[in-house]
């Protein structure tokens, strides 16, 4: 294959004392991993409702017992097997008898979150079932967990590139979710919405309804908070300050809003630093 002559894009700036130039002979696209949370749970009550959230679920069951339901077809989560959930899949669980599981929450960027929604089963490969065992180990109070890392991009490769290549979602529920993420900050109208999508609001409902089961300022709302959480783990803005850049009003209106939907407050998920 013929090395590409194309220059490459350099982030050193042109008027600066440093100087790149070169050839690029392979270019792979960014991506950002995004790990909300990793955590082992013994699990005596289990009951989610057509339940659909704006990042991915990776399960991977140490016993038996739970059970996912999607579009009426039901998966029994097996040991030694794990499970991948796709961002926007509506879904329900229950469990036939109390079950324990390791599971991760995580994003990876507009473009990887598109995956088709379905729940992908994958068996264990030994890479994988050393990084469970490891995480069986280690130690909850280290700063930064390079095996749950581990553990996400290992589960990930098992994945066929027809998931990201049979993306079902409308395009136009498409240009309206990005155009929400990019702007969590104003405050946006479902009219506001709809124009930037091409859509009336009626349509917008519609389409978001049929396509994700939720409104679209409900997602607009799990946007918000995921984007809140983030800022709570990753750095030292107050809770008012992250408020603000997350279009959530203000501390009290973000309080009230994650222990609604987070079952926490701002203040304890900071303290808890999701990793322990």
């Amino acid at each position: 294959m013929p090395t590409e002559t194309t220059p490459f894009l350099s982030v050193v700036p042109s008027d600066s004392a440093h100087r790149v130039h070169g050839r690029r002979t392979v270019s792979f696209p960014s991506i950002t991993v995004d790990i909300l949370a990793t955590r082992k749970i013994e699990l005596h009550e289990w009951e989610l409702r057509r339940f659909a959230d704006p990042y991915w679920r990776l399960y991977w069951p140490l016993s038996a017992g739970g059970v996912v339901e999607i579009d009426g077809e039901s998966t029994a989560l097996t040991p030694g097997f794990l499970y991948l959930i796709p961002p926007n899949t509506t879904f329900s669980t229950t469990m036939r008898r109390h079950f324990t599981k390791w599971y991760a929450h995580f994003k990876l960027g507009r473009l990887a979150d598109r995956a088709a929604p379905g729940i992908y089963r994958f068996l264990a490969t030994e890479d994988m079932k050393t990084i469970a065992a490891s995480l069986d180990e280690s130690d909850p109070e280290l700063r930064f967990p390079w095996l749950t890392v581990d553990f996400v991009s290992q589960a990930l490769r098992l994945l066929p590139e027809s998931v990201w290549q049979q993306q079902r979602t409308d395009a136009r529920v498409l240009k309206a979710l990005d155009f929400m993420s990019a702007h969590l900050s104003l405050k946006l109208s479902t009219e506001q919405i709809a124009r930037f999508a091409g859509l009336s609001v009626r349509n917008l409902n519609h389409l978001f309804q049929r396509e994700l089961k939720q409104s679209p300022m409900r997602i607009l709302l799990d946007y918000r908070l995921d984007e809140a959480c983030r800022l709570l783990r990753g750095g030292s803005a107050s809770i008012e300050e992250i408020a603000e850049q997350c279009g959530l009003v203000n501390r009290h209106y973000m309080s009230r809003m994650m222990r609604q939907y987070r079952d926490t407050s701002p203040a304890a998920y900071r303290d808890q630093q999701v990793w322990s």
